[in-house]
Order: structure tokens, then sequence, then C-alpha cells
């Protein structure tokens, strides 16, 4: 159906008695307003994702450097750096990371709607050694949603084909899923493993 009928411009002559055409719902200056808001909201969107996405990039560089540098002998340091890290860079904490629901952690690794493959195996790693720090603290819910987020990662870095992941990775998923069986995870993360499990994404 053509649009101006379905706007209701009316009859022409010789069909019958005109219809008055309603009104227009904007006029051309307030269109033009509206395209000048929906484009600076837009251009503000990609500013905010830009800014977000380099915040993530510098927490990662950071965690990376003190994965690097902390030793296994001391996990309570290392999960305070992480936490002095989240405040840094994220405006968060460490036990933000732990509690991120699996969509959001997720979230996380991507950049306008692409998989960053070291920004997802950074977080793993270190969702890993926080579960191992929680391990050490016999804290089983802890150690259990670290472990999960962490395997939930890695599953994601082996289902993308242009992701390089070490020969290692095989080998720390099974760990992983064997750890995350004995500890209590969340019912949302269980789900979103269990999506990937049977190919979904």
């Amino acid at each position: 159906m053509d649009l101006s009928r379905r706007l209701g411009a009316g009859r022409t002559a010789g069909s019958g008695p005109a219809r008055r055409a309603p009104p227009r719902l904007l006029h051309r200056g307030q269109r033009v307003f509206l395209f000048q808001f929906l484009f600076q909201s837009a251009r503000l969107l990609m500013i905010h994702q830009d800014v977000l996405m380099r915040q993530i990039r510098q927490f990662t560089k950071a965690i990376a450097t003190l994965l690097g540098q902390s030793s296994r002998e001391q996990p309570d340091g290392l999960l305070q750096g992480i936490d002095e890290a989240c405040r840094t860079h994220l405006d968060g904490r460490a036990e933000d990371l732990r509690t991120l629901p699996p969509d959001a952690l997720l979230e996380l690794c991507h950049e306008n709607d692409r998989f960053v493959p070291d920004v997802a195996q950074t977080l793993a790693r270190a969702l890993h050694r926080m579960g191992e720090t929680y391990e050490y603290r016999d804290d089983a819910e802890k150690a259990g949603g670290c472990f999960a987020r962490s395997l939930l990662l890695y599953r994601h870095l082996l289902h993308d084909p242009d992701a390089p992941v070490s020969w290692q990775a095989g080998t720390t998923v099974a760990a992983l899923s064997k750890r995350v069986d004995a500890l209590p995870v969340d019912d949302a993360t269980l789900k979103a493993l269990a999506a990937l499990r049977n190919g979904a994404e």
C-alpha cells in the first residue's frame, strides 16, 4: 500500500468528497532536530563504547602484568591486586567480576559486536586464579563462581575459530570442568555453560 495513502493524504478530485489530511506529526524543523538528536546520541554511544573498551584494555593489561608477577604461594596478594585493578580501571571490585551475569561478562569481551580473544583470555586467567585463591580459603561458593566464569570464557575462546589459544587450553578446560562439577555455581552461569555444550551461542 502506498505510504501517502496510509498517511491519509486525501482523495483526488472526482473520486468523492475530499478528506482533510491529518496534520504532519513533525514539521521540517522538528525532523531536523530529531535527526541531529539521534545522530548525536549514536555518536555519544560510540564514544562511550570506545572509552569503555579502552578502560577494559587498560584493566586487562594491568591484570596480565599482575598474573605474570604474582606468586601462587601468595594468593591473597593476587586477589588484592585484582581488586585494585578493578577499582582503578573499571570503578568496581574483584567481587563484581566474580558475580557478573554471564551475558555481562561476555559483553566485556566484545568491541563493536566483535569478540576480542585477548581480553577474554586475560579475564579467564584472572578468574581462574581468583578461584584458586577462594579455594585456598575454603570458600566453595566464591571459588565455584570464579571457576565457572573462567570456564565460560575459555569455552567461548575454543568456539571462536579465529581466536588464538594455547595448546594448554584443552587441559585447562578439562580441569575447570571437574572443579565446576564439584562446586556450587549459580543457575545463570550453569545455563550459559550448558548452552555452549549444546552448540548454542
